[in-house]
């Protein structure tokens, strides 16, 4: 049963995230507060080590950092979510699902790029990809 609320819970946290992203490109401060609350309280409803929570939000961290240091090349509201994740899901599946978000900004970025749709310096919402990235793990880990 805490599989079923925890995805009632992320799922449409994250959609909400994905199209305040893609419409504003960025997220408010409130809305960032009220998500990351819904996402940890998710993770109340998955059973995983304190450890690896603490290595979930350490990739957060990570992405926080390098926002901050490549002038948000990545926003700080995209490590702040993937924080909070990091601390609901823990390590394993944060590291699956910014792996498939990344990849899938970058395919879509090189869409873009062969079409003349946006040069280099374009910016572009990554909080959609990110949820793409969620609902691909979540299919991946149901099929294992």
């Amino acid at each position: 049963m805490g599989e079923v609320w925890r995805e009632l819970l992320a799922l449409p946290t994250l959609l909400w995230l994905a199209l305040q992203d893609k419409k504003h490109l960025g997220i408010t401060r409130w809305g960032l507060v009220i998500a990351s609350g819904l996402l940890l309280l998710a993770g109340c409803f998955h059973a995983i080590g304190w450890q690896s929570r603490v290595g979930g939000v350490a990739v957060g961290a990570l992405i926080l950092l390098f926002g901050y240091f490549s002038k948000e090349a990545i926003g700080m509201a995209d490590g702040v979510v993937i924080s909070a994740c990091g601390a609901a899901f823990g390590i394993y599946e944060t590291v699956a699902l910014c792996f498939f978000a990344a990849l899938y900004a970058a395919v879509f970025s090189f869409a873009l790029l062969l079409l003349k749709r946006a040069g280099r310096k374009s910016r572009i919402p990554f909080l959609p990809f990110f949820l793409l990235g969620y609902v691909t793990m979540r299919l991946l880990v149901k099929s294992i």
